[in-house]
């Protein structure tokens, strides 16, 4: 080694050297790093060079490397000194014996230029290898050899030392020339940027500049500078150039110089030169004649901007002054270029060889990349934001995809999923990207790109009181549903403390939660809440109406336009592997009609057979998608479901869930509601409040609008009704001119001017006096609706006609009803007839009794256009009946619930806060629950059951209901109770006593 102060070079004897005969392209330039993809063959060729010596064999890059070839050349002891002597010169790398490598571009005329670089990468491949370069300095070949081929030859060669180069300037220079690489930067990036702004804006509709887009110069120059590639690699060199801009005063002028001499390489290795430009700017040895080629460089950029703008103003005023028939000839002559273009290109493809074009396909992808680690953490950066864009071109989607292969086991994917992937991705680099497969692949790999492994939102630790204030604030009322969350955030946030404590691993398995209610109470809303407080991100699943067993699997990648399934795009859309996902609507998901009932088509598969895997714990961390193909951990996923009804759930899929029920809003609780919530957002949202203008609904207007225009347990329909109410009041506003402010109070009144006549009343037409209709046989029952609402069912009992005795009664039935109502009227009959055949009612008029068992009834229920059934109509019919037999009339303002057996018991029912509710809501005032429902009876008015455990047979419950809802609940355990409590005066049989003894719960617990 000989270095030379004056000239600042050094030289190297018997340095190894590479001619790049298959990439003629590749012009290697300092500071950069280039990819060259070589034939397997010529790759182990030249990496078997150092393998030959002991020294290198141990390198981590060589040991996949086939054996080198003894009759091939070996590297000499005097090349290894010369390698070793360059790394302490200028590399100043710590790694172990490193790889040095000079390389002489292929088209250049003067063959003994090149670049000294350190092999930095090495990817083998069945066919190919892949061999990283960083070019480190230029130098000059004293001795180059012709006709070399692919192999390794050695000679001695001059190496330039920027640094030194820099030294022996004088500082005026040093300044001259960092001022005018500057100027002539901003100059060279104001072209560039004028160009795409007046590209971009030939392509809007409507522009008269469209002339520019048929310009080959212009769209070859529009397709080059506007790559994704060259987009960030000139992004990052700008801002190195403002940084080295900050930086200069505060430096020494010959570090200034050198960095500015780096990045004028960055900017002509970056910018769409030629060969034979690049090959003559690495020549030049000399700082100062690097600027002025660089300065040449941007001059011819600029003059090639002004042609092109020149030619096509030139065509434009052509264009304008010709006449029709001379446009159409000229277009006609552009297509007609372009037709021959397109059969030239597809006769070189159809002569091109496959292997010749994957091989072609893959030098194409040599990518220039900075050595700086900053400029690289920058690149992936901007590789996540710009994922999504499609303009993105294919290198560099497919160096992406190259690093994500090698980074899965960092990113957790499972043992099956890294060898799939390994095994596609090395079957799509040697496609032919105009194949068929070659887009199935792509489309394939753009999916498992997207699915975030290893990426995990970080769970905010609980603040209770913050927690509950966040469900107050969000949802008003349903406090067991409330608790119970709060319940499941502390158990997660106490798992979490302790895991991070260091502790034993104490997280389980998360539960999956169905809220089950009726619709418009809030179920979607509290799942978004639970996600917004642990700081999840929260996708919504509709499965309403999905009856394909694919849409949650997803497709198999053999079927044309296959897909993957929900929850995988789910995991897509989050960007996070433990979001909060919400299956709504589950129970509608076996259902084609979305009425939740029926099952799933046999050539479809079962959706929600599907989900089986997807909610069960103990399954889901292995989940396997059909388009993936490899198992998906959703272990970590919070999963929320939905449902109106249990009903359309199967019991395996009901199993894995566990249920919480929310219940239907009480009429205070809506007022609440449209007060606090609903009110003030629609003013917000039709843009009333921006006026500063307000408004509020009286009392009677509220209960009227409750009770008299919607008819559910939710409040979505409160809130339409509410907005038309506001609309109205906008338009007054307008009508106004804005001048007067509207009406502070909207009283009951005013209702019908802004909403119409209120629903049909039904509970005034059900329970109005019939003049001619007889008061016996007409019993009032209490219904679960299907849209979670109570009401009360009339139950309307008549005599038509006589029977043989021996027959009789014989009951017709009418209203639409079930088969479970069917049976609950047979069996009211069937006891009834045994009550009065053993005679145990006494003082029962003896005509009446034997006319009851020699006549034909009908009973009806009214709204025969509703569907009714289910056992809870019992106790009502039976109770009808017998009024019949006895000739004896029930209070009209009394109504009862519960199943009847044929020996009288009578049975708990379900939704008794809802019929509760619609009894209050029919005027009601008093009402029949069977005994064994005294639990809901207590829920359905506090929260605090501990101090109804133990009352002693004092029922408070009773009187809060008395004093909430108006009505007087008696509780009954058997018709008996029932008879007596509807007639007290009526004496029944010594050897069935009643159990009541004045209480208001005639039985005793």
């Amino acid at each position: 080694m000989l270095f030379n102060r004056s000239t600042g070079t050094t030289i190297f004897t018997d340095f190894p050297c590479l001619t790049l005969q298959g990439t003629p392209s590749v012009v290697p330039l300092p500071g950069l790093i280039y990819k060259i993809a070589l034939e397997r063959a010529v790759g182990d060729r030249i990496l078997g060079y150092y393998k030959s010596s002991d020294r290198y064999q141990p390198h981590f890059l060589l040991t996949e490397t086939t054996d080198y070839d003894k009759e091939s050349a070996n590297i000499s002891p005097d090349s290894i000194k010369s390698l070793e002597k360059f790394g302490q010169r200028f590399s100043h790398d710590d790694a172990t014996n490193p790889l040095y490598l000079c390389l002489i571009p292929a088209q250049s005329e003067n063959i003994s230029v090149g670049c000294v670089c350190k092999i930095v990468g090495v990817l083998t491949e069945e066919r190919m290898v892949t061999v990283s370069f960083k070019a480190l300095a230029r130098s000059t070949i004293k001795t180059p050899l012709l006709n070399s081929g692919n192999s390794i030859w050695t000679s001695d060669i001059l190496v330039c030392d920027d640094t030194a180069l820099a030294s022996n300037m004088r500082d005026e220079q040093k300044q001259q020339a960092v001022t005018d690489f500057f100027g002539l930067f901003q100059q060279l990036d104001d072209a560039i940027v004028s160009f795409k702004r007046k590209y971009k804006k030939s392509c809007r509709r409507g522009s008269s500049q469209h002339l520019l887009l048929l310009s080959p110069l212009s769209n070859t120059l529009f397709f080059q500078l506007d790559k994704s590639q060259f987009t960030k690699a000139w992004a990052t060199i700008s801002a190195l150039i403002n940084e080295l801009k900050s930086q200069s005063n505060e430096q020494s002028p010959s570090s200034t110089m050198s960095q500015m001499s780096s990045l004028m390489d960055l900017t002509v290795a970056v910018l769409p030169t030629t060969p034979k430009q690049k090959v003559e700017f690495l020549k030049n040895q000399l700082m100062l004649d690097r600027v002025q080629l660089f300065r040449r460089m941007v001059e011819q950029f600029r003059q090639i901007f002004e042609t092109l703008y020149s030619s096509t103003e030139y065509v434009q005023r052509y264009f304008s002054e010709a006449s029709n028939l001379e446009k159409s000839r000229l277009i006609a002559n552009q297509l007609k270029s372009l037709r021959f273009f397109i059969e030239d290109v597809k006769a070189q493809n159809r002569l091109l060889p496959v292997s010749n074009q994957v091989k072609k396909h893959q030098t194409q992808r040599s990518v220039l990349r900075s050595s700086s680690r900053s400029r690289e953490e920058d690149n992936e950066n901007d590789n996540n934001e710009d994922a999504g864009e499609n303009d993105e071109d294919d290198e560099d989607e497919i160096e992406k995809l190259e690093s994500f292969i090698k980074n899965l086991k960092k990113y957790g994917v499972h043992e099956d999923g890294i060898r799939t992937l390994r095994k596609d991705f090395k079957r799509f680099r040697r496609t032919n990207p105009q194949s068929a497969e070659y887009q199935v692949l792509r489309s394939y790999f753009d999916v498992i790109c997207d699915i975030p492994f290893g990426r995990y939102s970080q769970c905010q630790n609980l603040d209770l009181e913050k927690a509950r204030r966040k469900l107050d604030e969000d949802h008003y009322g349903l406090p067991l549903v409330k608790k119970r969350l709060v319940e499941y955030l502390c158990v997660r946030d106490l798992n979490t403390n302790a895991k991070s404590d260091g502790g034993l691993e104490t997280q389980g398995k998360a539960p999956i939660l169905l809220l089950v209610g009726p619709p418009g109470v809030g179920k979607t809303s509290i799942a978004k809440s639970i996600a917004e407080m642990l700081k999840l991100k929260f996708q919504r699943v509709s499965l309403g109406g999905v009856h394909n067993e694919a849409e949650i699997r997803g497709h198999r990648r053999t079927y044309v336009g296959s897909m993957c399934g929900l929850i995988i795009n789910a995991l897509r859309k989050s960007g996070s592997m433990n979001p909060l996902i919400l299956l709504d609507e589950i129970d509608k998901v076996l259902s084609t009609t979305g009425s939740g009932s029926g099952y799933g088509n046999k050539i479809n598969g079962d959706p929600g057979a599907a989900l089986l895997e997807v909610l069960d714990p103990e399954q889901n961390c292995t989940f396997m998608d059909h388009y993936i193909g490899f198992p998906v951990d959703l272990s970590q996923v919070l999963f929320f479901c939905t449902a109106n009804d249990l009903e359309g759930i199967s019991r395996p899929l009901l199993d894995r869930m566990e249920v919480i029920e929310i219940p239907g809003y009480t009429p205070e609780e809506k007022v609440h509601i449209g007060t606090k919530f609903l009110l003030p957002k629609q003013i917000r949202l039709n843009g009333l409040s921006a006026h500063n203008k307000t408004f509020s609904l009286t009392s009677e207007a509220w209960d009227s609008l409750i009770q008299e225009y919607t008819r559910e347990s939710g409040v979505r329909s409160l809130e339409r009704r509410l907005a038309s109410i506001v609309r109205g009041k906008i338009l007054e506003y307008v009508e106004e001119g804005g001048n007067e402010s509207p009406n502070e109070t909207v009283s009951r009144r005013e209702l019908f001017k802004y909403l119409g006549f209120p629903l049909h009343p039904l509970a005034t037409e059900l329970l109005s006096d019939i003049r001619m209709a007889n008061k016996e046989g007409v019993v009032n029952g209490l219904s679960y609706n299907s849209d979670g609402t109570g009401s009360v069912l009339v139950f309307e009992v008549i005599r038509t006609g006589t029977v043989e005795h021996s027959k009789g009664p014989v009951i017709k039935a009418t209203g639409n009803l079930g088969s479970v109502l069917q049976e609950s009227i047979d069996i009211g009959r069937s006891l009834v007839k045994s009550m009065l055949h053993r005679r145990l009612i006494i003082g029962a008029n003896l005509d009446a009794v034997k006319s009851f068992l020699a006549s034909e009834y009908h009973l009806h229920v009214p709204m025969g256009a509703v569907s009714k059934d289910g056992p809870s109509a019992g106790t009502a019919i039976t109770l009808a009946l017998i009024s019949l037999a006895l000739g004896k009339a029930v209070d009209p303002l009394l109504c009862m619930t519960g199943e009847i057996t044929l020996r009288g018991k009578i049975l708990p029912v379900g939704g008794v806060k809802e019929k509760l509710l619609g009894a209050q809501t029919y005027g009601m005032k008093r009402v029949l629950i069977p005994i064994a429902n005294r639990p809901d009876v207590v829920q359905a008015v506090t929260n605090d059951i501990l101090a109804f455990v133990d009352d002693d047979g004092l029922h408070l419950e009773l009187e809060m209901i008395k004093t909430k809802l108006g009505l007087s609940v008696t509780y009954v355990n058997d018709m008996f109770d029932v008879i007596q409590y509807v007639w007290p005066d009526l004496l029944l049989n010594a050897h069935f006593p009643a159990t009541g003894n004045g209480n208001p719960c005639i039985s005793k617990m």
